[in-house]
């Protein structure tokens, strides 16, 4: 009867090693992050991107409404906030009626370590130089 309580013990202590017994499973899936993405130049356009982390990578897909149909609006997380925005670091898909959906080959991590970053979207290819929505990153 002793070897069989070990026996049984030993089993239940390998099955909750194995389930990640002392770990809560869901800190080890970072949390998507909304990105509230406001108008800019008056141009109407407001949406969000949502960044999430699969396979240690960081997929954004981003939704406008007040786009221009059929237009193909380039996009970018940049260095700094809509404020003060700096270099592109990732570019994105571009939005063409009023969705993009980009996988990047980084980590929530490393988008993490490279703030203060912001979503950038500019009218065309054509004009580039005008800026119709962004959005600071802010990671919680």
């Amino acid at each position: 009867m002793k070897k069989f309580i070990i026996l049984v013990t030993v089993v239940v202590l390998i099955f909750l090693i194995y389930r990640g017994w002392g770990k809560n499973s869901n800190n080890n899936v970072p949390t998507p992050i909304t990105v509230e993405l406001a108008a800019q130049n008056q141009s109407g356009e407001t949406g969000q991107a949502i960044l999430t982390e699969v396979d240690g990578q960081v997929k954004v897909v981003v939704n406008l409404i007040g786009e221009s149909a059929g237009v193909s609006q380039p996009s970018h997380i940049h260095y700094g906030t809509c404020a003060a925005l700096g270099e592109p670091v990732y570019a994105l898909s571009p939005i063409t009626d009023g969705a993009s959906e980009t996988t990047l080959t980084a980590s929530f991590q490393a988008i993490k370590s490279a703030l203060p970053l912001a979503i950038n979207v500019h009218k065309s290819v054509a004009e580039s130089s005008i800026y119709v929505a962004c959005g600071d990153i802010v990671l919680r």
